[in-house]
């Protein structure tokens, strides 16, 4: 049997490097599933805070999850009836954009709901023009009465109303 030589055991442990290498270089999850993954995370820990849904939504309009950000609104209101492709449309018109919720939310209740109205601020470029609008972002969700579904006990945003500052 012919021993190694030393070229070939250099050889030899040459590839075994690479071979890990090329193990390490494997496609992981891209920019956005990680984002996604941790907006995911964030949103099971938080589901309950009103406020935590609102930052929730701004990070998604601020990735460009449009598809996310529509889907957290309530199926009864206009934005939603107008279709998720619109309103991602509507939101082309932004090169950039931030949102953030600026202080607690006051709850309120009312025949079986809940109503959380939570302080917000935008600001951005819209159409190449910047923008800054403070107001409310209005969240509601079934008050865990008898009959509830899974979704209604979600908080979804009933309305947004912003003032020019």
């Amino acid at each position: 049997m012919d021993r190694p030589t030393r070229k070939g055991m250099m050889l030899a442990g040459l590839l075994a490097l690479l071979s890990g290498s090329l193990v390490a270089c494997a496609p992981g999850p891209t920019t956005e599933e990680r984002q996604a993954n941790a907006i995911g995370d964030k949103a099971d820990e938080t589901a309950s805070d009103p406020v935590a849904i609102s930052e929730r939504y701004f990070q998604n309009l601020e990735t460009g999850a449009f598809d996310r950000a529509y889907a957290m609104w309530a199926s009864d209101t206009s934005t939603h009836e107008g279709g998720s492709e619109r309103f991602g449309t509507s939101m082309l018109v932004y090169q950039s954009f931030d949102g953030e919720a600026t202080g607690a939310a006051r709850m309120e209740g009312a025949a079986g709901t809940r109503y959380a109205e939570v302080p917000i601020r935008v600001s951005g470029t819209r159409r190449g023009e910047p923008f800054s609008h403070e107001g409310t972002m209005t969240l509601k969700r079934c008050n865990d009465v008898p009959g509830c579904s899974a979704q209604a006990l979600q908080w979804q945003i009933e309305s947004i109303i912003l003032e020019q500052r």
